[in-house]
């Protein structure tokens, strides 16, 4: 067989195993439990300004289940960082219950943008807290953010997702 044709059955061969593979993927997901929450903050021109929070509410259902907490930050590689700080806030009828500030490397030291993403929109996960936490029931938490860079108006941000999912116990 020539090697031109050997090298053609190699290329078919690779892409019958990623397809089967991205099916595989692709119906494990669709397995998965539904996220508890799942709310995402779009900023118009994709220009977050310092005075719009991004508020989320949540009033948990299943006080028994522990639940995970966290965002995905969308961005274009543009972005004039390689960094975001956000200061964080959960807060319920109570008072403050948690609050942090982190910064969210949107890339490494040499630049590379981290997350995942096609082409100039990237994704990065940043998790809210430790791990996962427990809510008190017949309660009402409102989860506050707001971006702590120096920018009055902060270009590059796409959008913001916040996601809650059930820990496995």
């Amino acid at each position: 067989m020539p090697f031109l044709a050997q090298k053609h059955m190699k290329t078919a061969e690779n892409r019958l195993v990623l397809g089967l593979f991205s099916l595989f993927l692709l119906f494990l997901q669709s397995c998965s439990a539904p996220p508890l929450l799942d709310e995402m903050t779009s900023f118009e021109n994709n220009q977050w300004h310092l005075d719009s929070a991004i508020t989320v509410q949540w009033a948990p259902e299943d006080v028994e289940t522990p639940v995970y907490m966290g965002l995905y930050v969308r961005h274009f590689v543009d972005y004039p960082y390689n960094n975001l700080y956000l200061f964080r806030t959960i807060s319920s009828t109570q008072g403050v219950e948690y609050t942090d500030t982190v910064n969210i490397a949107l890339a490494d030291d040499l630049g590379r943008w981290n997350g995942t993403g096609m082409s100039t929109l990237k994704t990065v996960f940043a998790p809210i807290g430790g791990g996962a936490v427990r809510f008190r029931g017949n309660e009402r938490y409102t989860l506050t953010m707001v971006h702590g860079m120096r920018d009055t108006v902060l270009t590059g941000i796409q959008d913001v997702i916040v996601k809650f999912e059930a820990a496995e116990e």
